[in-house]
């Protein structure tokens, strides 16, 4: 024990000689006026090129951090009233050097790819990433303070020319496609990357220091740029789809669709977008999975909409865009005997979509989403009459997001959220209201944040619901040594589910971590870092222990094959589940266990890589747990040019655990189950050229559920052998998922696309637990599936070509 407190005490001491980090001296560079045209061709054949080519003196930030890019890069930077024009020479030591595989939009692979990266405000709270590879294909990606939106997407011009010891690449990049003071530019930043991927190097401009927390913070100077007026900026979309959709029941619909996505910029500061009619025919396909938990799945958003410019309403996490359009409130419902269900909507229809984002001159950035879902029907058919009456499973809502997001001095801020749901009729409506305080001292090396939210559900019949959450957070953020001790409370009633996402609240969280990182080593690795973890949890309103564990990791590059590797050692204090007996209050004992998890990434700059991972659980005291595995791979290998496939897999063993399993009477039943589970996946990329583009993706998820025993749950949370007839075999589950997604795209112009869509869906659910794989794979395939082919065309038009329209 002394020992160890002496080991806490070396930490604190050093966490408390490292408390400031050195910010390296940002770089300027000048911007002049462009007055000649620029043909944006990749040659730099006009004259202003010529003349203001410069050397940029790229730093590495991997894999040696600090020192000079490896090759030479020249860039150069002009502008007029409607456009940024970038160029950059990009020097190898000869043609094989340059990778430049084809691949889809926003989708780098393994190529070279140089970027210019803006903050136009200079606040390092947002920004923009424009990027070309040495294939011709474009990425953009509006940045925040902690993250990156690569669903930005915008009309730009580029071009690519490869030569024997260089590549060039130019870009043209409209004023409206990003958001500038109107009057004062002199706080401009920009900063400059190269990634050169057969070095496996990253190398900027102005240099990225691992060490110092954010990255918008550690953009250079761009000066010399005045007041532009760029044109009106109107965007609008117009579409066309056909739609032929056949369920596994053999029902079929066709439709042939159309609608408008408009977008505004109003003063080049405020951002409308509006969906009419919206199309989603062709997002993905969920990844579902057989939900043994008492808590609700939380699946990716996937449609186009709300992907897009939506990055403040990430503030905080409040908001979970599924809810719109999302499963009926009421689609369970109650019927007689003599009643069964004929049609049963698993979705409301979205009406209308609206989006208004921006940011005022005083820095004040705004937010508000807003959608309308119709109403929605169940219909019920009477088996004696042969009358068929309906059920509201869901009335007309009303949803609306608010984010009010104001920054302050050293990039500090201050945000209120509000999230409204208003239901027509009798149905219940919900309301969440949060502010937030982000905090940084001037080097930030420090940052405090804290946020109060307050959720309010009201009834027409029952007692309205009010509930609260608070957080708080203190830390070192930079240096070698960092540290963090937080704490979270959800109260017993906050509920943000209406248009938010939370597993479950009545909870007490507090956390403490300690990170030493080191990213300028200079034998083996090229960086590496290790930590401790340490958190507690408590069930609120009891002020129980739920959970107590202790972790210890690292992470290390290494430096010539630019291969990674992770390890953890967990170890779980004997703790309470409140949640898996679905009764209030009820909780069964979980026995201590510690937890290994190993990973190792080769690689992913090579034309093949591997990932993989394995997960060793062990239980101790317990005669009902026994020990778990779990693993899994990813295998990506791209093939000459054009094609890229990637195959994954996992595997879960837990051959002895417990789980909640019926109700007897007023004895809650537990059954000792063993689990197996499998998630394999195939993706394939296409790439014909930069605009024309085919992906491919088949998924099969099975998990059989094999109950042995069953028990009882005693007041005390332990569970004893109980003496009721229950045949727990009727509780097992054998469940498949097999989706496939085809999905075809040309660019024909610029933001114009024809695509064209398969969707395959099949489920397959029984209790045979002693099916093989290989059985349940044909089975399900054989399986009638939910098929959903799609022919969609949209077409851009902006203020220009509206103007040239002869009507």
């Amino acid at each position: 024990m002394i020992t160890l407190q002496k080991h806490i005490l070396t930490y604190f001491t050093l966490f408390l000689l490292s408390l400031f980090s050195e910010v390296m001296a940002q770089k300027t560079l000048v911007i002049e006026p462009i007055s000649e045209a620029i043909t944006i061709d990749g040659t730099l054949s006009e004259a202003f090129w010529k003349t203001h080519l410069q050397e940029g003196n790229f730093i590495q930030s991997a894999p040696n951090n600090g020192e000079p890019a490896t090759r030479s890069t020249q860039v150069a930077i002009g502008y007029d009233h409607n456009y940024l024009y970038v160029a950059a020479v990009l020097f190898v030591a000869n043609k094989e050097e340059i990778n430049h595989q084809l691949t889809a939009r926003d989708d780098n692979g393994n190529s070279d790819f140089f970027g210019i990266q803006l903050d136009p405000f200079g606040e390092a709270r947002e920004g923009y990433d424009f990027t070309v590879t040495a294939a011709g294909v474009q990425l953009d990606e509006k940045l925040s303070a902690t993250d990156g939106y690569r669903n930005f997407n915008v009309v730009w011009q580029s071009d690519v020319q490869l030569y024997d010891d260089k590549w060039i690449v130019e870009f043209k990049i409209p004023f409206n496609s990003i958001r500038f003071p109107k009057e004062d530019m002199t706080n401009f930043k920009i900063n400059f990357q190269r990634v050169a991927s057969k070095l496996n190097e990253e190398s900027f401009w102005n240099p990225i220091k691992p060490e110092i927390d954010g990255f918008l913070n550690q953009f250079g100077n761009l000066k010399g740029l005045r007041k532009v007026t760029p044109p009106l900026n109107i965007s609008l979309y117009p579409f066309v789809s056909g739609v032929s959709e056949k369920s596994a029941s053999g029902e079929t619909k066709t439709s042939l669709n159309g609608g408008l996505d408009l977008k505004y910029v109003l003063n080049n500061a405020y951002t409308l977008d509006v969906s009419l009619i919206p199309d989603f025919s062709q997002a993905p396909s969920d990844d579902q999975i057989l939900n043994l938990s008492p808590f609700e799945i939380q699946y990716d958003e996937n449609r186009q909409f709300f992907v897009e410019g939506t990055e403040i309403f990430d503030k905080g996490g409040y908001l979970y865009t599924r809810r719109i359009g999302g499963t009926p409130i009421n689609s369970r419902f109650t019927t007689s005997e003599n009643e069964e269900i004929v049609s049963n909507p698993v979705s409301s229809n979205i009406i209308n979509l609206l989006k208004v984002t921006g940011k005022s001159s005083n820095g004040l950035s705004i937010g508000l989403l807003n959608g309308v879902t119709d109403k929605s029907e169940a219909e019920v058919l009477n088996t004696e009459t042969g009358t068929i009456r309906t059920v509201e499973t869901n009335p007309l809502t009303n949803y609306t997001s608010l984010v009010l997001d104001q920054s302050l001095k050293n990039n500090a801020s201050i945000t209120l959220v509000n999230n409204s749901v208003l239901r027509n009729g009798r149905a219940y409506d919900a309301n969440l209201t949060a502010l937030q305080y982000q905090w940084y001292n001037a080097k930030r090396s420090f940052s405090l944040r804290a946020k109060k939210g307050i959720s309010q559900q009201y009834f027409s019949e029952e007692k309205n619901k009010i509930g609260h959450e608070y957080f708080l957070y203190a830390g070192k953020i930079s240096g070698k040594w960092t540290s963090g001790i937080s704490g979270k409370l959800y109260d017993k009633t906050y509920n943000p589910n209406d248009f938010g996402y939370l597993s479950r609240n009545n909870q007490l969280t507090l956390t403490w971590d300690l990170r030493y990182s080191e990213n300028n080593a200079k034998k083996t690795f090229s960086r590496y870092q290790y930590f401790f973890l340490h958190q507690q949890r408590y069930y609120y309103s009891l002020f129980k222990n739920e959970l107590t564990y202790y972790k210890l990791g690292g992470n290390a590059t290494t430096k010539k094959s630019n291969h990674a590797i992770f390890a953890e050692w967990t170890y779980i204090q004997k703790g309470r589940n409140f949640y898996e007996a679905r009764v209030e209050d009820r909780y069964y004992n979980i026995p201590a266990q510690t937890e290994a998890f190993f990973e190792y990434q080769t690689n992913s700059n090579k034309n093949l890589s591997f990932a993989g991972y394995v997960v060793l659980v062990n239980y101790m005291d317990t005669s009902i747990f026994d020990r778990e595995f779990i693993a899994g791979y990813g295998i990506r290998a791209r093939i000459g040019q054009h094609l890229n496939a990637y195959f994954s897999q996992s595997y879960e063993h837990k051959p002895s655990n417990a789980g909640f399993l019926t109700f007897e009477d007023d004895t809650i039943i537990f059954g000792q189950r063993s689990i197996q589970e499998w998630d394999n996946s195939l993706t394939l990329n296409f790439a014909l050229n930069a605009k024309m583009n085919v992906s491919a993706r088949l998924r099969h998820y099975w998990i059989q559920v094999e109950n042995k025993k069953h028990y009882e749950l005693l007041d005390s949370g332990d569970l004893v052998v109980s003496n009721t007839s229950i045949n727990v075999s009727d509780f097992d589950d054998n469940y498949n998922n097999v989706t496939f997604d085809f999905l075809a795209k040309w660019q024909f112009a610029p933001a114009s696309e024809l695509s064209f869509g398969c969707k395959l869906g099949a489920t397959l659910f029984n209790t045979d637990v002693r099916s093989s794989y290989f059985d349940n794979l044909k089975n399900s395939i054989a399986e009638n599936s939910n098929q959903t082919l799609s022919l969609k065309m949209t077409y851009f038009l902006d203020a220009t070509t509206l103007r040239s329209i002869q009507f």
